[in-house]
């Protein structure tokens, strides 16, 4: 597909590549390639290091920091390093004091969902 034809699609919303398992549309071909994978469960991408396999290439070279104990994403109020840029995105919310996620039960909020769902287990016991 030409970039000029990327582009078209982008703006049109138009999505021409169907999903033959689920139906889910995309509009690039590439993507519903990445898609079908999930209904595969084919993982071609494996770790030299131990026997873990990824569905894509970008799951790896993240996994590979576990091995290296890279964390090059620090925080700049408190220092603390993360290997992955999303789980200092989701650091940060401790230092504003943000709750976005709220327990159902009794109110109580929480700045990660994680801790959300360990709090869930307080009220089924």
């Amino acid at each position: 597909m030409s970039e000029m034809n990327r582009h078209y699609h982008f703006h049109t919303r138009e999505k021409p590549h169907s999903c033959e398992v689920c139906g889910k549309a995309f509009s690039i071909k590439k993507y519903l390639k990445r898609h079908c994978l999930t209904h595969t469960k084919e993982k071609p991408h494996s770790c030299e290091l131990c026997d873990k396999a990824f569905p894509r290439k970008r799951s790896l070279n993240l996994h590979y920091l576990i091995h290296t104990k890279e964390k090059p994403h620090s925080c700049e109020v408190c220092g603390k390093a993360f290997s992955i840029k999303k789980d200092l995105n989701l650091h940060y919310l401790t230092h504003t004091k943000e709750k976005p996620h709220s327990c159902e039960v009794c109110g109580k909020a929480f700045s990660l969902k994680k801790n959300l769902n360990l709090h869930y287990r307080t009220h089924t016991k």
